[in-house]
């Protein structure tokens, strides 16, 4: 299985996250509310990674960032039928996302290519698997969103997926 390096948001974005989760799940777009996730923005994904030497420079990577705020100002979609909220470019959140390939890639193999700094679009998911048919309905209700969202990404962790499963989450400074 995969693993996913994952920017936790606070708790009152991430209400709000959750309840267009729930708003999708009313049409029957089901994954992101029963998957066990938690609101994020992804950093990096790996097939493979040392458990223990990648969650060590994990927390020290933690340790060296501090909170730091995230506004989402659009929705947009992926071509393989995911729907994102999408955040206001921010160099910070850019940096972090290249400190934290260049810090655990050495721990790691089998990197996704979408996830590599040279490619990566932040997002936060919404819905996942949502077939051609029925992307403009999934669009209408992700457009009801109060944008912008603003947050705080106050924490970094690992999860293993599909199915979503926590393996080590570290607060931020």
């Amino acid at each position: 299985m995969p693993y996913a390096v994952e920017l936790d948001l606070d708790p009152a974005s991430g209400a709000l996250v959750r309840q267009l989760w729930r708003a999708l799940a009313d049409v029957g777009v089901t994954w992101m509310e029963e998957s066990g996730a938690t609101p994020h923005v992804s950093l990096a994904i790996w097939d493979r990674i040392d458990h223990r030497a990648f969650d060590a420079e994990l927390a020290r990577l933690a340790a060296d960032t501090r909170p730091m705020p995230i506004t989402f100002d659009a929705v947009g979609t992926f071509p393989a039928g995911a729907v994102f909220l999408r955040p206001v470019p921010d160099p910070a959140l850019v940096d972090l996302q290249r400190r934290c390939h260049a810090r655990l890639s050495p721990f790691a193999a089998e990197p996704w290519t979408y996830y590599l700094p040279h490619a990566w679009i932040p997002h936060c998911t919404l819905a996942m698997d949502v077939p051609p048919d029925r992307m403009a309905e999934v669009l209408a209700v992700a457009r009801r969103a109060p944008l912008p969202i603003a947050g705080r990404l106050e924490a970094v962790g690992i999860v293993e997926f599909r199915p979503v499963r926590l393996l080590a989450s570290h607060a931020f400074g």
